[in-house]
């Protein structure tokens, strides 16, 4: 009977024992699971209401097109590329950028299965190309007026988005989850160039912030987003996340030029977890 009543306890404490490390490793290869991260690759669709700082308009740039076009270091050249009497009749009408790449990192953690916390960083590259208007006062011209010449304009720009927030599932199942984000967002802008063409020439606009003399406009704002997204498992520990992000944010290139307005993103991440 003493015999009999050792191997019971012995047993018990052994499955007991067992089952406690079962228990252990599952929770902890669960919460394993939990953490995701990858990289994003998608397209960029910014607000166009910054794009006047790239027009070469006086009113944003101290030493825009009409600086370039009086400056006597240029005068040569322009006369013999226009040949006659010339002026600026019109700067860009609709400026705007060029949609753009828009490459990221994620990362995120499940608290439980209806709410993850995350973290990601995108940066753009945009570019601006239009075309302002050049009277040419031709005598010549069979129409008797100026004959009108459009000269391209460029900017180049680069911006980084830092986004905080949370993921709701509203459908999930055992290899895929839907949900809806909401995030703060901080980014960060960065005048690269700006400049015209003429005669395959490239002349400067020089962007020049009082308050920072020494530095291209640029600057850090702030924002909200909300986004959807449709996570699903491609292998044991790879997922794919087609994304749509709508920011609602702020883009500061100096203190009289800070617009808000709304930017769309969208674009697929490829996770680990």
């Amino acid at each position: 009977m003493r015999l009999f009543l050792i191997l019971t306890v012995t047993l018990f404490s052994f499955q007991t024992t067992t089952a406690q490390d079962k228990y252990e490793e599952y929770e902890e290869e669960k919460d394993t699971t939990r953490f995701f991260f990858g990289a994003n690759l998608g397209a960029h669709f910014p607000n166009n209401e910054s794009a006047i700082i790239y027009t070469g308009r006086p009113s944003v740039a101290q030493f825009g097109i009409p600086w370039i076009f009086s400056n006597p270091f240029n005068q040569q050249a322009f006369n013999d590329y226009f040949r006659f009497p010339y002026q600026v009749s019109e700067y860009p009408q609709e400026p705007r950028y060029q949609n753009s790449i828009e490459i990221g990192l994620h990362a995120g953690y499940e608290i439980s299965d209806l709410f993850s916390v995350f973290f990601e960083v995108n940066s753009v590259q945009l570019d601006y190309e239009q075309f302002f208007t050049v009277a040419i006062n031709d005598p010549n011209n069979q129409f008797q007026g100026p004959v009108f010449e459009q000269i391209p304009i460029i900017g180049e720009e680069f911006r980084f988005h830092f986004n905080l927030g949370a993921q709701i599932n509203y459908f999930s199942n055992e290899t895929s989850k839907a949900y809806v984000s909401f995030f703060g967002n901080m980014n960060n802008v960065s005048m690269r160039r700006n400049y015209i063409v003429i005669d395959n020439i490239n002349y400067e606009i020089i962007h020049i912030d009082e308050n920072n003399p020494d530095l291209r406009p640029g600057g850090i704002g702030f924002g909200f987003g909300i986004g959807l997204g449709f996570r699903f498992q491609l292998t044991d520990h790879v997922l794919l996340d087609p994304y749509y992000n709508l920011y609602h944010t702020q883009i500061n290139y100096r203190e009289e030029i800070q617009p808000t307005g709304i930017h769309h993103s969208i674009g697929i991440r490829v996770l680990w977890n």
